[in-house]
């Protein structure tokens, strides 16, 4: 009686597993959706795509920059996020924020670099900007 049990019970497993296994295998290349997440099976590894994507740089508590997109296409095997309708917010001392926009643009998750195209809008007080170009620059001291 124990063993006819068991034999069902393990029937019933494999079953089970069967049918999971075929609805993977029917779904493959199909997309799922999970809220603003798109997630993609290709051949070449997982794309994603969000909307209303965000993604935030913060030292010890501090927020240094922000980055926000309408939608974004992550591909995990170049490493690269693109973007369209781009925001970045750079917050600065003494409650100092500078907005850049654009329409398109790339990140790079690695190294952290933003590559902006197109429209490219900077709003915000020029003078930390020019301190900065003026200070970086190794041909304006000699200039002067």
């Amino acid at each position: 009686m124990i063993n006819t049990i068991r034999r069902v019970l393990l029937l019933l497993a494999f079953c089970i597993i069967g049918a999971a296994g075929y609805y993977i295998f029917k779904n493959i290349n199909t997309s799922v959706e999970i809220g603003n997440i798109k997630v993609k099976i290709m051949e070449k590894g997982i794309d994603v795509e969000i909307e209303n994507f965000r993604v935030a740089h913060e030292v010890k508590g501090v927020k240094e920059w922000e980055l926000k997109a309408d939608f974004a296409q992550i591909n995990n095997q170049e490493d690269l996020t693109k973007m369209q309708n781009v925001e970045m917010i750079l917050h600065k001392a003494e409650n100092k924020k500078y907005v850049i926009s654009a329409d398109s643009g790339t990140y790079k998750k690695a190294t952290k670099d933003v590559n902006l195209m197109g429209n490219v809008k900077f709003v915000g007080s020029p003078d930390i900007l020019m301190d900065r170009l003026n200070t970086k620059s190794p041909t304006a001291s000699q200039k002067q």
